[in-house]
């Protein structure tokens, strides 16, 4: 471990931001950060579903991303250690209440719906006035101006596209850019930016049609930024995974990692001064979304060719049973770890597309 651990971690959320935004829309702040610090430019985060209903909606209040990021695992489970509890003095600020699931730990919680200047001056105030580890700050408003694209009348400019010039959702974000520099700024003020380690990135990505649909690749992708002592300056990485940002930071930070599973993450070393390149050859999480957008397009298909070949719909029903797919997260575990999982649900993906083909060369 290198020496100078940083002296307190923020983790810097600006919600859906999608992963060309900070080029499409020129975010100055964003990339001043990204020359200063490592730049990851494309983080893979889990299908961003969200159930209201089931053993998942009975325990969490967000999306998969969220208490995904914060255990840095994919493997889920009630009353789980989050990044928060290996820290002495936390705190949560949000301008929106969705989170109450993943607040748990934290010394200080503020949850409010409101603007995101809202959370840059309350995460300020805290900061100013407590000798805190960590805090987790989230932007919330980038993320509902892209689903006001996705709803908007049929007569407005940005309708399912989020890069017109009057869509809400370019000025959302242009928006926490601003926040993010005055952020940094008012750090700078307090005495707080020498010695943070500072982590900007999203809980999930964004569609050009706006919100984030689960199939679309751009609802899976979304940049991050590591910033601070012992992270390379002006290093870039084409690509990291969700699960990799709680254990970096636990690393650079000399703290527990608050799961070691099959699910978890990967220290990101190569944004490690001195360190060694050590880095997979390709995403475990990108595969393992690829494999369930196949499992959804192929089963649409085969229970439409049911009409024809019945018996199709009988064996999408015993498909079912063995495939681990998104409505089944708090029993992913079973398979013990993420190549396992990829492996077992590939192998019935490719056994579905085997028999609709034979379906339909019957024909």
């Amino acid at each position: 471990m290198a020496q100078n651990n940083p002296e307190r971690a923020i983790l810097f959320i600006i919600d859906g931001l999608h992963v060309e935004a900070p080029i499409k829309l020129e975010m100055p702040n964003f990339s001043k950060l990204s020359k200063q610090g490592s730049l990851i430019e494309r983080t893979y985060g889990i299908m961003p579903y969200h159930p209201t209903h089931g053993e998942y909606a009975e325990v969490h209040t967000s999306s998969y991303p969220n208490p995904v990021m914060m255990t840095g695992t994919i493997f889920l489970e009630p009353n789980q250690r989050m990044l928060q509890h290996s820290f002495d003095n936390s705190a949560f600020v949000a301008n929106t209440s969705s989170y109450q699931s993943i607040t748990e730990g934290y010394q200080f919680v503020v949850q409010k719906d409101g603007p995101d200047k809202f959370s840059v001056d309350k995460a300020i105030r805290i900061l100013d006035g407590e000798d805190l580890d960590f805090i987790r700050v989230h932007l919330q408003a980038a993320g509902g101006a892209g689903y006001q694209s996705y709803t908007a009348d049929d007569d407005k400019p940005y309708k399912y596209n989020i890069w017109d010039e009057e869509s809400p959702y370019t000025d959302a974000v242009r928006e926490a850019d601003k926040q993010l520099g005055r952020f940094i700024s008012e750090l700078k003020k307090i005495g707080k930016w020498e010695g943070t380690l500072l982590v900007v990135t999203s809980d999930h990505g964004q569609t050009k049609t706006g919100w984030h649909p689960i199939l679309p690749e751009e609802s899976w992708q979304f940049p991050t930024i590591f910033y601070g002592p012992n992270v390379k300056e002006g290093s870039t990485l084409e690509w990291g995974d969700q699960i990799d940002i709680i254990p970096t930071i636990a690393h650079l930070m000399d703290v527990q990692i608050p799961n070691a599973d099959g699910g978890t993450g990967r220290i990101l070393y190569n944004l490690i001064t001195g360190e060694s390149n050590n880095s997979p050859s390709s995403s475990r999480l990108l595969k393992f979304n690829r494999i369930l957008a196949r499992y959804f397009t192929i089963r649409a298909k085969m229970l439409t060719n049911s009409s024809k070949h019945p018996y199709l719909n009988s064996s999408v029903m015993l498909y079912e049973r063995e495939f681990y797919g998104l409505n089944r997260i708090m029993d992913w575990n079973n398979l013990k770890s993420i190549d396992s999982l990829n492996n077992h649900n590939e192998q019935i993906v490719d056994k579905m597309k085997k028999e609709l083909n034979n379906a339909i060369h019957q024909e």
